[in-house]
């Protein structure tokens, strides 16, 4: 019987069918699972991660064992590289035996075979890290008539070295040219298609940077345009908020691989995919909030105190508070207002409350109107519940109550404001067209609503301003009363 893989294919005759060893952490899964439970225990299990940490210093494999213990990946998803597997599994068709051989922990090499069910064999580190030489030794003892290894890593070296048969998988350009040297015929080649700059932006989303023009407000409702020296503060202040908020968005990504790979379009995202790793996204998230902060701090204190507590609560909101229902969009409002707080500690004249308190009633209605969304689309879908967020389908009557209730608060608000300024010589000559802006943030947050109700607010409402038409609008009109009021 002839290997079905011809010699036109390798240049090489196989007298019979060799068994295929594939390795798993950059090869089969796209990311690395040793990352990944290391992840799921500084998110979930931080004091289980504390205590696996003395048995690194016994050995990597030692420490995958103590990890492994601490951390339950029965349920985890891992991303495979799927091109791989529909590769792997035409080999099985053809006689092949497919072998999954790992330093990866043997619960977690179990579980992939178990996934895909195609493996003959699963074999992960135990006594020894199953890496380099010590796996080519291990399937040279094995197969002694030969086999054919898939890998991604210039350790694999020694491995494709003792083959008959090399597969690539996602390896560098050097990798490539130093495994086709070593004079053994390479079977096939898997790329991994690179990040793109528009994945990469979308990673740390910089479609919703957008949000953070609300530093901004506060200097302009102190008419402090002409004021070079604060205008400067606020855009520096303005990118060390940008940069501390794509940090925490990628810490969030990171703490929700899980939720994500199993949603229809978060899958797709850089880390949720495997095609930004998570090493890579712990270093950017770090870089980042590291040098908004320095940075944060070189602009005020005051400032960088505010940035810090911005960051403790979207931090606590990622690690759970987000599963408490009206709470989380209490929070959501919270972070919106704290982003005006940042603004306003800039100001050398006294802050001002009237704005604070609209915006967190403001916002939260708004955070509310996405939550209720979600809930009349679960109702509408037959879903039974939204549990994963904590609320339950009956919930419809109460968010609706509350978010319709917050924003006529806000209204509220916002008109004492307009009452305390329609005296003519303070901060606004023609403070009287101040009242028509009460009635287009009516106009708005009343559409906001009827979308909401039906199910048809596709995205957060801030981000959904920003694209709709009747919201830009509508939002002209409000800066165009505003500055008639001058």
């Amino acid at each position: 019987m002839h290997n079905s893989i011809s010699s036109m294919q390798t240049g090489f005759d196989m007298p019979h069918l060799l068994p295929i060893a594939v390795d798993l952490d950059g090869t089969l899964v796209l990311s690395d699972t040793l990352h990944e439970t290391a992840a799921i225990a500084l998110f979930r299990r931080p004091l289980g991660l504390l205590r696996s940490l003395p048995a690194l210093a016994k050995g990597r494999h030692i420490f995958k064992g103590a990890l492994s213990k601490e951390v339950d990946v029965t349920e985890e998803i891992f991303p495979l590289r799927e091109n791989l597997v529909k590769w792997l599994r035409e080999k099985a068709a053809e006689g092949h035996e497919l072998h999954l051989c790992s330093a990866a922990d043997q619960t977690i090499v179990d579980k992939i075979a178990q996934r895909l069910g195609i493996f003959s064999s699963a074999t992960g580190s135990a006594k020894t890290n199953l890496k380099g030489k010590a796996k080519a030794q291990y399937l040279t003892e094995r197969f002694p008539e030969g086999f054919i290894y898939v890998g991604d890593h210039a350790v694999d070296m020694p491995v494709w070295q003792a083959s008959q048969g090399i597969v690539l998988a996602g390896v560098s350009t050097e990798v490539a040219r130093q495994a086709r040297s070593l004079g053994k015929p390479v079977i096939k080649e898997f790329e991994t298609p690179p990040l793109t700059p528009k994945e990469f932006l979308k990673a740390i989303r910089a479609h919703h940077w957008t949000k953070n023009i609300l530093m901004f407000v506060p200097l302009v409702l102190a008419h402090e345009w002409s004021n070079l020296s604060l205008i400067l503060e606020t855009i520096l202040g303005f990118f060390c908020l940008l940069a501390v908020t794509s940090g925490t968005y990628l810490l969030n990504d990171i703490a929700d691989l899980n939720a994500d790979r199993q949603h229809w379009s978060k899958r797709n995202r850089a880390l949720a995919s495997g095609r930004l790793s998570i090493s890579s996204g712990f270093m950017m998230a770090f870089g980042l909030l590291l040098g908004g902060f320095l940075v944060a701090c070189l602009v005020s204190w005051e400032f960088a105190a505010v940035l810090f507590a911005y960051l403790i609560i979207t931090g606590s909101y990622s690690l759970g508070l987000k599963r408490v229902p009206l709470l989380d969009t209490l929070i959501i409002g919270v972070l919106f207002t704290t982003r005006l707080i940042m603004g306003s500690t800039l100001l050398d004249n006294p802050r001002p409350a009237w704005l604070l308190t609209f915006a967190v009633f403001f916002f939260f209605s708004l955070a509310t109107a996405k939550r209720h969304t979600e809930i009349v689309r679960a109702a509408s879908s037959g879903a039974s519940s939204l549990r994963s967020r904590g609320y339950e389908l009956e919930d419809a009557t109460l968010t609706l109550a509350l978010g319709v209730s917050s924003a006529m608060a806000s209204l509220v608000v916002f008109m004492i404001f307009i009452l305390q300024e329609l005296t003519p010589g303070l901060a606004y000559t023609y403070p009287s067209f101040l009242t028509g802006i009460s009635l287009v943030l009516a106009i708005w947050l009343g559409r906001i609503w009827l979308l909401s109700h039906r199910g048809q607010m596709n995205d957060d409402p801030v981000s959904f301003a920003i694209r709709d038409r009747v919201s830009i609008g509508l939002g002209v009109l409000i800066a165009l009363l505003f500055l008639v009021a001058l």
